[in-house]
């Protein structure tokens, strides 16, 4: 096969069409650059932090917000938070941090464990102390540091799997939470989702494109993959379902005033309660109540 963009040999396809290493590298970058601008997600002169954990996803993020950079006016510095997963997280941070250097990008390294406990000391659901984890460790580090946003690398599989997982339990506000950016207030930092209209191979060929590392094993915490099957399954039978789906829920809007909120009496974070859930996990697992 031949790149239809210049004619070399192709290397993968992207989008329906063939092309060489090269021009696949410049059509996924200008869909993460179109998919920026389209929805406003990172400004001119802002700070951005990013989340990576030497996945694909999150590797092609740090790339690609790497180049756009230059392009769109703004500064990005990765961070990596080693949740203590044995040795799933020793081989995260050694490749993060090999990403980062290539990449010539500042990394940030901060460690659960110096608050009193790792994930390895979880017992139940995991998941949501994990997540819970990072959620907190990010905003308050980006905050404290001047930062901006905060950039995940949640892909269109992620956030379309989270909404219509929510959408099952019956949590229907979680869909105001899937948006490309959600504006920070108080003391919560911005947060923008790069990669909202790229998907997981996309994210895959293009890292295989730049011969970047990455981490090809999956946590040992990770939850099942039914609801992104279902999505996978929708878009092979309705072309385009994703982006049709993720543009509308983009362009949502609901009335009704923002949830009511405190800070936590033990750290001073915002929560929903007297003591936010972080400081309650802490209290839990910490080792010294082992």
């Amino acid at each position: 096969m031949k790149c239809k963009r210049c004619g070399r040999n192709a290397f993968e396809k992207f989008r329906g069409t063939y092309y060489c290493r090269e021009c696949l590298i410049t059509k996924y970058e200008g869909a993460v650059e179109s998919a920026i601008r389209r929805y406003r997600m990172i400004r001119k002169g802002e700070r951005v932090l990013t989340a990576l954990s030497g996945g694909k996803d999150s590797v092609a993020m740090l790339s690609s917000l790497r180049v756009l950079s230059k392009r769109i006016g703004f500064d990005v510095d990765a961070m990596f938070i080693d949740l203590g997963i044995g040795r799933y997280s020793r081989h995260s941070l050694e490749v993060s941090k090999k990403v980062a250097e290539m990449l010539d990008v500042r990394l940030h390294v901060v460690r659960l464990e110096d608050y009193g406990f790792t994930i390895d000391d979880v017992r139940g659901k995991v998941c949501s102390v994990c997540g819970n984890a990072k959620r907190y460790i990010m905003n308050r580090f980006a905050r404290e540091n001047g930062y901006d946003a905060i950039a995940t690398g949640h892909c269109a599989e992620d956030i379309l799997a989270n909404l219509f997982k929510n959408m099952y339990s019956g949590n229907m506000e979680w869909s105001e939470k899937q948006r490309p950016r959600m504006e920070g207030f108080d003391r919560i930092v911005t947060r923008v989702r790069p990669l909202y209209e790229m998907s997981e191979r996309e994210n895959m060929v293009y890292v295989l494109a730049k011969g970047l590392p990455f981490l090809n094993e999956e946590c040992p915490n990770a939850p099942s993959t039914k609801w992104k099957e279902i999505v996978y399954e929708i878009e092979r039978k309705v072309p385009g379902f994703r982006v049709s789906i993720l543009r509308n829920l983009a362009r949502e809007r609901r009335d009704g005033g923002d949830e009511e909120f405190r800070y936590c009496r033990i750290c001073g974070e915002i929560t929903t309660s007297s003591v936010c859930q972080f400081c309650r996990n802490v209290k839990k697992y910490a080792r010294k109540n082992q």
